[in-house]
């Protein structure tokens, strides 16, 4: 589908690897590779070059922002290319703190539509502290003032270029730890990626400190999305998130064995993987942990935002 978004119902986006072009048939936008990286990313000419660049190794000068690049002077192959080094990303709970805590609620119409599909209602939104970012350039630009740029880099918020990793309106789900934030993740509205989390961090289990709020016993819900679980508990029904299969850690488990278990899948294919590497870590530790897996294309939350509409 093509990165805007628009035509989730019917495909249209083509891609030409003969004539190194695409197009998309719904909205009309076309071009090259670079032009796709300038669509997709939010990107400017000579930034989308870097990106380029960055990512497949392209080694060669670079030219000072304003100027078009004519020549490469030498293109290796992916393979055998060593990656530019960079400093290791630590999460930065400061930070994303103050990032956070001067961001707005929302109120944009396509935040509150979001959210409202998702069974999520303003004031459950306001009790997790998930808030709106309208202008990212605005944002990075009063980040650099206050931390600078190299620690907004180190916190996985930007890469090579002096921007936030994405562009455009966007959510933030803040990963709070007591008063703290301890990880963000980013709903974009703009790119066919929606879900960013700073770069070169370990995602943490979201609603982590819910378990020292229940008794032993007490039935969990570990859900695959930060949306789900918040529209669970608005529902009623304590939950956690894990972001994906791929990120449940093994000594997690531990914190988890007192309880008694729910996953929440999504139904589909990864939801089936999420729900296979639950049941093994678990096993494996002689616990059991029983499943409730929405119908095929839907999740936790798409169940009770229905559920709430009928």
């Amino acid at each position: 589908m093509c990165f805007n978004g628009h035509d989730s119902a019917s495909p249209s986006f083509t891609v030409s690897k003969e004539r190194k072009t695409w197009k998309c048939f719904g909205c009309g936008e076309y071009g090259d590779s670079i032009a796709l990286v300038q669509k997709s990313q939010g990107l400017g000419f000579m930034d989308a070059c870097s990106w380029l660049c960055h990512h497949f190794s392209i080694v060669g000068v670079e030219a000072p922002f304003g100027r078009r690049a004519h020549v490469v002077s030498k293109v290796t192959s992916v393979r055998s290319a060593a990656p530019p080094s960079a400093p290791l990303a630590s999460p930065d709970p400061e930070l994303y703190s103050w990032l956070v805590e001067h961001c707005g609620p929302v109120k944009a119409p396509v935040g509150t539509s979001y959210l409202g599909s998702h069974g999520i209602a303003p004031d459950l939104a306001l009790r997790f502290g998930v808030v709106e970012l309208i202008d990212p350039v605005r944002a990075y630009r009063a980040l650099e003032r206050r931390w600078g740029a190299e620690r907004i880099r180190n916190a996985g918020l930007s890469g090579s270029r002096r921007a936030l990793s994405w562009s455009g309106y966007a959510l933030i789900f803040p990963f709070k730890c007591d008063a703290s934030t301890e990880y963000l993740q980013v709903r974009r509205f703009h790119s066919d990626r929606k879900f960013f989390g700073p770069s070169g961090i370990p995602k943490p289990m979201f609603n982590r400190q819910r378990l020292g709020q229940l008794q032993p016993g007490s039935r969990l819900h570990i859900c695959e999305g930060v949306p789900d679980a918040i529209s669970m508990e608005g529902a009623g029904f304590a939950a956690v998130a894990v972001l994906g299969a791929t990120s449940f850690r093994a000594e997690w488990v531990d914190a988890l064995l007192p309880f008694d278990l729910v996953g929440v899948p999504d139904g589909d294919d990864a939801g089936e993987k999420f729900r296979k590497c639950l049941a093994n870590a678990f096993r494996a530790r002689s616990k059991s942990i029983r499943f409730v897996v929405p119908p095929k294309g839907m999740d936790a939350s798409d169940v009770i935002a229905r559920g709430k509409s009928a």
